[in-house]
């Protein structure tokens, strides 16, 4: 513990001492500025709804239609493709959808990728190969100096450097022609799919046309054009010929069937056939877009003249007067939240949670976050639900014959008044509010609000939730539904030994702000 603390040390003091890698500041690149000109949009934006100031919008609720959205966005560009993510790995879904960005710029489109830095090691090396081709830049952003190297010298780094490197980027976005975008919480990544065994995120995305995809354009602007945002091919020591969609897995074995089960291409009327579809998907609402920049030591280069995610909920928990309704990866309160909470309830609004259980969540240790405030909802008669390890909703992955061992509730999602929808990247936790940047979107429909309200009764069921009680004087219940009579357990329900060893660490470790 003391070395972990000498060493926690000696990184503050030399962090800021670090040279950061560092773009030189160029000619801004800026996203289509005259999509209306597109096929795409032409094809999918009403135009009385864009004159009026309205988007078109609806969710992705499964891992395969998030897979299958993103494949046919990027197949239909004609112009840009922008994509902006905190973690794009290699697997089939990310192979997948690499030579599909690939073929779009074999067709002449300009691709545009911008990956956080905090997981470029030794397997990210692909993304160096597809920044060959003449159409494609990829960026990092705040990246290590160590970047594409072995993760031991990663976390060295890490170590010495951490005031800048815990700063991170964790928007995701996928933007088309600059008339389509997928914003919210998946990474590219077999588990947000439905595709691995082992491990599902149960997430959601909302899918957006028109006027609003604009204003998530310029916030992918904002970040492409910062000098933090490093180009891929700084890193570059291997041959610098050009490379296509068939040739950037040259050196690795084809995907079987087995090992992806999805299709990895759409063509000619099949792709006319999906957009036809398409169309009649949209729900078309006003709604604004809100940001946060990454923490203090990027404040100046990223700030963003758009509102602030935590001011957003913050007021519109203020203002709700029935119902606040949250399904939520990591939660935690602050004074504000927790005073707006307390002045809800007073008014009478009803308050329901879902987040993950210390069975079903991905970190322990940041579990702790919320289960030291967990005690604090129940009092303020806050309904609160956690998601069991292996519930029922691992929503269309039984189609391919796949049941993961676990699930991790990932959405960040926040209904007020069976009329506001918040949907993005952000957490309720601290991190979200100091150290990430983020992106989320508030949309003013009903009917979207009915249809994702649909989707987390589901998900808070009996069959995939436990309902969590607090009885006197102050004892933690867990409630199983599902049976009958209910099963009750008095402690974390199928949590091992070791995950509860490392929430109790949180106890003891100045790691709030972290977290």
């Amino acid at each position: 513990m003391r070395f972990a603390g000498f060493l926690i040390a000696i990184s503050l003091g030399l962090g800021g001492c670090a040279a950061a890698p560092m773009r030189a500041l160029d000619t801004p690149v800026t996203a289509l500025p005259a999509p209306e000109t597109t096929p795409l949009w032409q094809t999918l934006v009403v135009p009385e709804e864009a004159a009026a100031g309205r988007s078109g919008f609806f969710f992705l609720e499964t891992g395969l239609d998030a897979y299958h959205l993103r494949l046919t966005a990027i197949e239909a560009a004609t112009r840009t493709v922008d994509i902006q993510y905190y973690i794009w790995h290699f697997d089939g879904s990310g192979r997948a959808i690499s030579e599909a960005l690939l073929r779009a710029a074999d067709r002449g489109v300009r691709v545009r990728a911008l990956v956080d830095g905090f997981h470029i090691d030794e397997a990210a090396a692909p993304l160096k190969r597809i920044a060959r081709h003449p159409n494609v830049e990829v960026r990092i952003y705040n990246a290590f100096r160590s970047s594409f190297r072995s993760n031991l010298r990663r976390y060295t780094e890490l170590v010495f450097d951490f005031s800048r490197l815990n700063q991170r980027m964790h928007n995701k976005i996928v933007a088309v022609d600059n008339t389509l975008a997928i914003v919210g919480g998946r990474n590219v990544n077999d588990a947000y799919f439905g595709l691995d065994a082992d491990h599902y995120f149960l997430d959601r995305d909302v899918v957006v046309a028109g006027p609003l995809t604009r204003d998530i354009s310029a916030s992918f602007d904002a970040f492409w054009n910062d000098p933090h945002a490093v180009p891929a091919r700084d890193f570059a020591r291997d041959d610098a010929s050009s490379v296509n969609a068939g040739t950037v897995w040259a050196e690795a074995p084809d995907l079987t069937l087995d090992e992806f089960p999805l299709p990895r291409r759409i063509d000619g009327a099949a792709l006319a056939e999906k957009f036809n579809d398409l169309r009649g998907r949209f729900v078309w609402a006003p709604a604004m877009l809100a940001l946060t920049s990454p923490g203090p030591v990027f404040a100046e280069p990223a700030q963003l003249p758009v509102a602030e995610i935590e001011t957003v909920l913050l007021a519109q928990l203020g203002a709700a007067q029935e119902e606040v309704v949250v399904q939520m990866s990591y939660v935690m309160l602050t004074e504000p939240r927790e005073a707006a909470l307390a002045e809800a309830r007073a008014r009478g609004v009803r308050m329901v949670l879902q987040t993950n259980s210390l069975a079903s969540t991905d970190s322990s240790i940041v579990h702790y976050g919320y289960a030291r405030d967990r005690r604090r909802f129940l009092r303020h008669d806050v309904a609160l639900y956690e998601l069991k390890n292996v519930p029922q909703n691992a929503r269309g992955m039984a189609q391919l014959g796949i049941v993961p061992e676990k699930t991790t509730l990932h959405p960040k999602t926040l209904v007020f008044d069976r009329r506001y929808v918040f949907l993005g990247s952000f957490n309720l936790d601290h991190r979200s509010i100091l150290y990430n940047s983020e992106i989320g979107i508030l949309i003013d429909s009903p009917l979207l609000a009915a249809r994702v309200l649909e989707a987390i009764a589901w998900d808070m069921a009996p069959v995939n939730s436990w309902r969590v009680a607090l009885e006197p004087p102050r004892r933690l219940v867990w409630y199983d539904d599902d049976q009958t009579p209910p099963l009750r357990h008095d402690s974390e329900p199928n949590a091992g030994i070791m995950a509860q060893i490392l929430t109790w660490i949180g106890y003891f470790l100045p790691i709030d702000h972290l977290l």
